[in-house]
């Protein structure tokens, strides 16, 4: 395990020990997490990895610094940007998910019967091994055949897809590092490619609040290629403000037009009947800074 000074951000002090992180750049927001122990550390050819035992949200994932999902919340992310455009599909056989190396949201889809594939693509192999380790164990997906995970670049992966995926959950990064070319204007052109002639995607896109140009231009890009765009909303109890976007595009279906009786909900957290609809309900903020 590397030297705990050399790990971003981990500090001690008088009152305990915590994980501090820079959500917003430029440091325009400082979250301090309180930590129970440090549970495992690697650094990878990519990303410093680590797992902690938080007091207020359980074991975490934290990538370069910066919390990416818990135990105790991890479920709402999980649900939201699957059951989402699992249901909006008519029809979904074929699933696939970029990044999620937890496989949170592959265990979602597990859950429909009809889908025939489920694919995650995530570029780090140590990134699974410890959430294997800790978080999601290998057992849980790695008995459904449907299964199957590929350790690859997501943004070279999908330029090798044409027309192959009813359904795709793109759980991208911050536009750091490797995850930012998962921001750039081609890779929605590679998405749009990859689907089906009725395919729906859904991006992570970031605080309505705080991450108001990745949002825009999420939408902007995705209003380019599909005649479908609506961005909808949750909250987040480990993220920044608490509330989280999700932007969803589809070529032929509309969420709001979604046969709720196929939701899978009876033994989620979070999503049913009544919050699928709700989330797509926008603040006027929101609406004004996407021009709906």
């Amino acid at each position: 395990m590397a030297d705990k000074k050399s790990m971003s951000g981990f500090k001690q002090d008088d009152k305990g020990v915590w994980w501090i992180s820079n959500y917003v750049s430029n440091a325009k927001l400082r979250i301090n997490y309180k930590i129970k122990k440090l549970l495992d550390y690697k650094q990878s050819e990519y990303q410093q990895i680590s797992i902690v035992d938080s007091v207020a949200f359980g074991k975490m994932l934290v990538l370069d610094g910066i919390p990416q999902i818990s135990t105790g919340e991890g479920f709402i992310y999980n649900e939201m940007i699957s059951h989402i455009p699992i249901v909006t599909h008519h029809n979904p056989k074929k699933v696939a998910m970029i990044g999620g190396g937890d496989c949170g949201n592959a265990r979602e889809a597990m859950k429909y019967a009809e889908i025939e594939k489920i694919h995650v693509i995530e570029i780090d192999p140590q990134v699974t091994e410890l959430c294997q380790k800790w978080l999601t164990p290998a057992e849980v997906y790695e008995q459904d055949q449907r299964f199957q995970i590929f350790h690859r670049d997501g943004f070279e992966w999908i330029q090798e897809q044409q027309g192959e995926y009813d359904v795709l959950m793109i759980d991208r990064p911050d536009p750091v590092g490797p995850g930012k070319k998962l921001f750039e204007p081609e890779f929605y052109q590679y998405v749009y490619n990859a689907l089906s002639d009725d395919g729906v995607v859904v991006f992570q896109s970031g605080s309505p609040f705080y991450n108001q140009s990745i949002l825009k231009k999420t939408v902007k890009q995705l209003r380019t290629h599909f005649p479908i765009v609506r961005t909808y909303l949750m909250s987040i109890p480990l993220y920044p403000c608490g509330l989280w976007s999700f932007t969803l595009a589809s070529k032929r279906y509309d969420p709001l037009q979604a046969n709720l009786s196929k939701l899978h909900y009876s033994d989620t957290k979070y999503i049913c009947p009544e919050m699928f609809l709700a989330s797509f309900v926008l603040p006027k903020y929101v609406h004004d800074l996407l021009e709906i």
